[in-house]
């Protein structure tokens, strides 16, 4: 013991940082509900003319816009809920990890143009 401060000269192990994984699933769950919001938007763009028009919030990027908005409120708000829902939760990293990366690999088929062209011919019949 060191006798001028008055703690021990052995050297303690750090303790593991220990919280529950819930929080960090609803974070990266939430990004990939507003990503599949943007690519079903996209979609339904593509498909309806009256609905593409009603994304115009900028003149300038045209319906871009309105998807973006969707995109963030759906993200921003998803966040909070499944942060509420599962913050008390301790859930298996890698399955749910591995389901996000599956998510997002659909999500990012749906936005690339040969697949959401695709879907919306079928759609439009």
């Amino acid at each position: 013991m060191d006798v001028g401060h008055g703690t021990s000269s052995e050297v303690q192990e750090p303790t593991a940082l220990r919280f529950k994984t819930g929080v960090m699933i609803a974070a990266v769950f939430a990004a990939w509900m507003g990503l599949m919001a943007l690519a079903i938007a996209n979609i339904a763009s593509d498909v309806s003319t009256d609905f593409s028009n009603s994304l115009k919030l900028n003149a300038g990027i045209g319906p871009y816009s309105g998807k973006e908005v969707i995109w963030l409120t759906v993200w921003f708000v998803a966040w909070p809920v499944l942060h509420f829902v599962l913050r008390n939760r301790d859930m298996d990293l890698r399955k749910w990890f591995g389901v996000f990366l599956v998510g997002m690999l659909v999500a990012v088929l749906l936005m690339w143009p040969p697949f959401f062209e695709a879907i919306a011919d079928m759609i439009k019949g």
